[in-house]
């Protein structure tokens, strides 16, 4: 019987970009030198050598361990990550090498990688003896003794997580860290070499003492045309849009009462999906006096893949000596045009953002919290919004983004359980590496999570005489696309075999071919899918609920950034998890069925939601 109910995320992407944190650069170690002053040594216990690229590392004991640190300006109040790319060459294979962080002479935290192929992680603390934070375990991600691996320790919200070669590993609630210190550990007898030491997060800069300026935001210009000489590649429509590399010339006004000072100005990205280009150009603020203002240049890139309406960036001003005098925030709208019309008589810069960034539906925030449990629940996320050969599926990304957070904090799935992906990571390959024999999701049921919930959110179409339902993969292509997608009858099959509890399937697309706007996804015409043969259910535990049937198409809701279906599945939850009641699969068809209906009668459409599902009562979503 499924208690619960569950999906993933991001994971984390499973490259895990940090969602909303700041990637501020407090450290990108490439040991072509050693002025961060790494610890350099040749003696009887270890030997240390930066050279050419490489911090040259060895631990000639057989037992305890040797860290490599330095201090570091990392705020620890915030969320950062910290990444270690290296390879072990040789050593015991029991042990290996890692992260040592939050470190003092009073103890430390560490994260490490062995030659054989586990990961653990400990807490050693001056006069007591070290204890496993994570015992050892194998990963099949990690590449064992001669192989680079690039480790990360990241933390978020209170929570220490873990990745290893972008796979997630672990996560533990985050500890009291003894000092600031950061490095490379190894444990046992070790000969590694270490590529690259990275640090992101929130710089803890010394203030500088005395600062009584006050510089703002206060207007920029856009510059997108074409220019290959500059390097400045776009449209010239004035507007930031995805695959654009763009040159703002952002203007900062002092409004303090004092001269700023001759400070260096830091340009740093918050967003995803954005890079900048010139951060290694040296910029310098003049000695500027109240009212008075100067034009800084900020160049950088937008990914292809880019589905934000507002890029978000933060200034740091500071001495010669590395002192804080402050910091400031501004944002910039995407597809909004960026012209000397927006700038007001009063010097202020104004913006029309769309209304989903204004002002967004409850259902994105302040979840309820439930007493489920969802320890026996696996799930598989997916939400492709933007496609390699097709239009946009609108708000697909949020939409498997919120859900996964339902799944943890209302239904209260382990985050370890669910497999998450998005945009280009839902591809044929990473498919076929989820749901094979002794795939990801096999790993994962192994483990004792015996349900099974899938998720997808995206475009769909159907088979040329068959008319079964596929989904379209980032990856699909355009002859004949449902031979490249993955068919709705073929992820029952391999999800059958797989599972030994309840499956509960939910789709949020529809399958003839539209987009959420009910355009035609295809370029050239296509005949109208008014039968869409679904796979007959025979088991009293599966259930599979589809957006829409025959030639509807699934529409969006502007308010809450999602598409109707999900609009309303996560209202359900929001709704029956606060009022602590049962929501079975029976509940869920009805209240979704009748929002929904009533809801695209309203816009004068006509929707109707599809369950085919025998046991509804008995599978529980929330209980």
């Amino acid at each position: 019987m499924l208690k619960t109910f569950a999906v993933i995320i991001f994971c984390f992407v499973l490259n895990f970009s940090l969602l909303g944190q700041v990637k501020e650069t407090v450290l990108d170690e490439n040991f072509t030198d050693n002025l961060a002053g790494w610890p350099e040594d040749i003696n009887d216990i270890y030997m240390a050598s930066v050279n050419g690229g490489v911090y040259y590392l060895e631990h000639k004991r057989n037992f305890g361990s040797k860290s490599f640190d330095i201090p570091l300006q990392l705020y620890l109040g915030t969320n950062y990550f910290i990444e270690l790319k290296g390879k072990i060459i040789s050593g015991d294979a029991t042990n290996g090498m890692g992260i040592v962080w939050g470190k003092s002479d009073n103890g430390y935290l560490s994260f490490v990688i062995t030659g054989d192929g586990k990961f653990y992680a400990r807490r050693i603390e001056k006069g007591s003896k070290g204890e496993y934070l994570l015992e050892p375990k194998y990963l099949e991600a990690i590449k064992k003794t001669g192989g680079i691996n690039t480790i990360r320790v990241q933390y978020s919200e209170g929570e220490l997580m873990f990745f290893i070669n972008g796979k997630y590993a672990a996560h533990i609630p985050s500890l009291k860290y003894f000092g600031d210190n950061a490095g490379i550990i190894l444990y046992g007898r070790q000969n590694v070499e270490v590529y690259n030491f990275g640090v992101y997060g929130t710089k803890n800069y010394e203030p500088l003492v005395g600062y009584n300026a006050k510089m703002k935001f206060s207007y920029c210009t856009i510059d997108d045309n074409v220019n290959t000489e500059n390097g400045l590649f776009g449209n010239g429509d004035s507007r930031i849009q995805p695959g654009e590399t763009v040159k703002l010339s952002v203007t900062l006004k002092n409004h303090g009462y004092g001269k700023s000072g001759n400070l260096f100005v830091n340009f740093y990205v918050i967003s995803d999906y954005i890079k900048i280009m010139n951060s290694s150009q040296v910029q310098t603020l003049n000695d500027v006096g109240r009212n008075q203002s100067q034009v800084f240049d900020l160049i950088f890139q937008v990914s292809a893949l880019c589905n934000l309406d507002n890029l978000k960036f933060k200034i740091d001003l500071t001495d010669d000596k590395d002192r804080l005098a402050e910091s400031l925030t501004f944002s910039i709208p995407t597809r909004t045009y960026i012209t000397p019309t927006n700038r007001k008589g009063d010097d202020s810069f104004t913006f029309t953002l769309s209304f989903r960034e204004t002002a967004t539906d409850d259902l994105n925030k302040n979840f309820p919290i439930t007493t489920n449990n969802g320890k026996n629940i696996c799930a598989v996320v997916v939400g492709i919004e933007n496609y390699l050969n097709y239009p946009k599926a609108e708000y697909a990304y949020n939409d498997a983004l919120i859900f996964y957070n339902y799944l943890v904090k209302v239904v209260n799935v382990p985050r370890q359980n669910i497999i998450y992906i998005t945009n280009k990571q839902a591809n044929r390959y990473r498919f076929s590496r989820i749901f094979s024999s002794g795939g990801e999701l096999n790993t994962i049921i192994e483990n004792g999570a015996r349900n099974i919930i899938f998720y997808f959110s995206g475009l769909g179409v159907t088979s040329a005489n068959m008319l079964q339902p596929y989904m379209l993969l980032f990856d699909s292509g355009t002859t004949e696309a449902y031979k490249t997608s993955y068919g709705v009858v073929e992820l029952l099959n391999n999800l059958k075999a797989l599972r030994t509890g309840n499956l509960i399937c939910l789709f949020e697309t529809n399958f003839a071919g539209l987009d959420r706007s009910g355009k035609t996804i295809f370029k050239t015409p296509q005949p109208t899918k008014n039968v869409i043969r679904f796979p007959e259910i025979s088991s009293d535990d599966v259930c599979m609920f589809y957006a829409s049937t025959t030639s509807q198409f699934n529409p969006i809701v502007e308010t809450s950034a999602h598409g109707m279906f999900t609009n309303y599945i996560l209202s359900a939850l929001k709704s029956y998890g606060e009022g602590r009641k049962t929501l079975d699969m029976e509940n869920l068809h009805d209240y979704v069925y009748h929002k929904m209906t009533k809801h695209a009668l309203e816009l004068k459409m006509l929707v109707s939601p599809r369950m085919d599902c025998k046991g509804r009562y008995d599978i529980k979503l929330l209980k």
